[in-house]
C-alpha cells in the first residue's frame, strides 16, 4: 500500500469545504414564481415550457413548492391544449395542496385568491361528462374561502345532472 503523507492528506483546505447552499420552501417558492412570471412575458407555451425544465432541474422540490408549480402548470398547459398535462397538472396541485398549506401558510396565503386548478379541473371534469369530481372541486375551493364564484359554479353544474 503506498503511503501517503500527514501533510497531502491532513491539509487545512480540505477540512474548510463549504458546505453546499440549502434554500429553505418560502426561497425556492420565491424562485419559482418570479422565473414563471418572468417566463409567462413570452406566453402560455414559455411559461409551460420554464415550470417543466424547474421539475427537472431541481433535485428535490418541497412538497409544499410542488403545490404552487403544478398549480401554475394546469393553468399554462391549459392554455397551450395540452389537456392531459393540465389533468396531471390538477391532480398533482390537489394532491399536494394541504401540504402547501401546512407548511408555507404565508406564501399559501398571499397565492390563494390566484389558484387555478380548480377552476381548469372543474372544466376538464365537465367537458368530460364527470360531475361528482366537478363538485367536489367546486365544494374544495368553497372550503378555502374563494368566494362565490364557486358557489354559482356548484349551483349550475347541479342543474346539468
Amino acid at each position: 500500500m503506498l503511503a501517503v503523507p500527514y501533510r497531502l492528506w491532513h491539509h487545512p483546505a480540505m477540512a474548510d469545504r463549504i458546505a453546499p447552499l440549502r434554500k429553505t420552501p418560502a426561497e425556492i417558492l420565491a424562485d419559482l414564481l418570479a422565473g414563471h412570471d418572468e417566463a409567462r412575458l413570452g406566453g402560455a407555451e414559455k411559461g409551460c415550457k420554464y415550470l417543466l425544465n424547474f421539475i427537472g432541474r431541481a433535485n428535490s422540490i418541497p412538497n409544499a413548492v410542488k403545490f404552487f408549480l403544478y398549480d401554475l402548470l394546469a393553468e399554462d398547459a391549459f392554455q397551450c391544449g395540452d389537456l392531459e398535462a393540465c389533468r396531471d397538472a390538477v391532480a398533482q396541485a390537489s394532491g399536494y395542496l394541504p401540504v402547501a398549506q401546512a407548511e408555507t401558510p404565508q406564501g399559501f396565503r398571499t397565492y390563494g385568491p390566484s389558484i387555478r386548478f380548480f377552476e381548469r379541473g372543474i372544466a376538464l371534469a365537465i367537458d368530460d361528462g364527470e360531475f361528482e369530481p366537478a363538485l367536489s372541486l367546486c365544494d374544495r375551493a368553497r372550503a378555502l374561502g374563494l368566494g362565490k364564484a364557486y358557489e354559482a359554479k356548484r349551483a349550475s353544474i347541479e342543474r346539468m345532472m
